[in-house]
């Protein structure tokens, strides 16, 4: 199983350190299955292209099981959809029902679609379907913002505040100028406080970027991160301040 492959977090990341085998579907069933629950749920889908540079969301539109073939509704962006076009390998992502996802596929082409441009591409060969509960993230305050401190990002200390957070990972909000200084692949060592129960250090690795469009209409971006090299002193942080978030949302739901 190759590192890119690992679900980040648009939509969750996982650590490292988990086996992947036991979360994919190989049989050409299991995965034809699964895409087809994408289909029926008009779930919105994120392909990653040109090496993680560039990215459509599309939707999956039909299935072509004796072709093995999947065709994708044309994206939005004309530029992004030619770097699509060109690219020989591409990753894609999505949330079904909470069920975090990820596929490749090889390079689509374009064809006509029930009269519209659509891009056809290769069925993939296997699909991680992950869905566990200590990587499920959980949103962080709102009125009380936690912040991640980047300590050797080239532009300078930077101070950005986290959505989410879970056991393998975070999600940042940043504004499309600030996502412009950040590249899929990139290691920042970070400093996140973590009221009360401390402060943690830990090198984070940004594994997604992706368009959040807003009920005002103002468009951010949410960058799916993982934690790099955690240990069990900073599992332990991280998980006691979850486990405090659940008992303060509980609380006021109640």
């Amino acid at each position: 199983m190759t590192d890119d492959l690992t679900p980040g977090a648009a939509s969750g990341s996982t650590p490292p350190s988990i086996d992947l085998s036991k979360y994919t579907l190989t049989s050409a069933a299991e995965v034809v299955h699964h895409l087809r629950g994408i289909v029926q749920q008009g779930q919105m889908v994120t392909v990653f292209s040109n090496k993680g540079k560039s990215f459509i969301l599309t939707r999956i539109l039909a299935l072509d099981n004796v072709a093995r073939t999947m065709v994708l509704d044309w994206g939005a962006n004309e530029h992004a959809n030619k770097l699509f076009l060109e690219s020989e390998r591409n990753i894609y992502v999505c949330s079904p029902a909470g069920v975090k996802t990820q596929f490749t596929t090889g390079q689509p082409r374009r064809i006509s679609f029930q009269g519209g441009d659509a891009f056809e591409v290769a069925l993939p060969e296997q699909v991680i379907k992950l869905q566990r509960r200590e990587f499920f993230r959980i949103p962080t305050p709102i009125a009380n913002p936690v912040l991640c401190q980047f300590l050797d990002h080239p532009a300078g200390e930077l101070a950005l505040p986290l959505a989410d957070i879970s056991l393998g990972g975070a999600a940042l909000v940043l504004s499309t100028a600030q996502a412009a200084k950040f590249h899929i692949g990139d290691h920042y060592q970070v400093s996140i406080e973590l009221k009360p129960f401390g402060v943690l250090q830990v090198q984070l690795e940004i594994r997604h970027l992706i368009p959040v469009q807003h009920k005002n209409g103002q468009e951010s971006i949410r960058a799916g991160c993982c934690f790099a090299n955690m240990n069990t002193p900073r599992e332990t942080m991280v998980q006691r301040y979850v486990a405090n978030l659940e008992r303060e949302r509980r609380a006021l739901v109640r």
